[in-house]
């Protein structure tokens, strides 16, 4: 199962043609529409373990969130005043990086097993973006 918005910046096309390719691996393709400046899902969705997402709930399709449930996914919603939370880096199942400022949504993902490692990112997100944005995933694992 994969995910994908469509936004400003990643249109219908850009989907249809994502989906196309995961149906080769045999995987399945969520195409979720995100509302007004939205450009990226991670904006409003991070996994954090194999069963746990941080979301931020109002940013995303009232079905997105209910399709969570039925995979099984825990939808940790982040604390409201807390935007650039959901903007973390998972580097593995469990553990990720996280704002400093963002406490209590870390507080949140701590009360759910989540290991968190603060980061000051503030400088940075100055610009418009935050940790998750400044990455590149140079290996993953093959999805099952």
């Amino acid at each position: 199962m994969a995910a994908v918005g469509t936004s400003i910046r990643s249109n219908e096309e850009g989907a249809r043609q994502l989906e196309e390719t995961l149906r080769d691996f045999g995987m399945e393709l969520l195409v979720v529409p995100l509302a007004g400046f939205s450009i990226h899902l991670d904006g409003h969705l991070a996994m954090v373990d194999h069963d746990k997402a941080l979301v931020d709930a109002p940013g995303l399709p009232y079905w997105f969130l209910e399709r969570l449930k039925e995979l099984g996914i825990e939808a940790i919603w982040c604390h409201p005043d807390e935007g650039w939370a959901v903007n973390l880096l998972a580097v593995r199942p469990g553990k990720v990086l996280i704002p400093a400022e963002c406490r209590y949504s870390a507080e949140r993902l701590e009360q759910r097993g989540i290991e968190v490692v603060p980061l000051a990112y503030d400088e940075l997100q100055k610009n418009g973006g935050s940790i998750h944005c400044s990455t590149f995933d140079l290996r993953r694992d093959r999805p099952d």
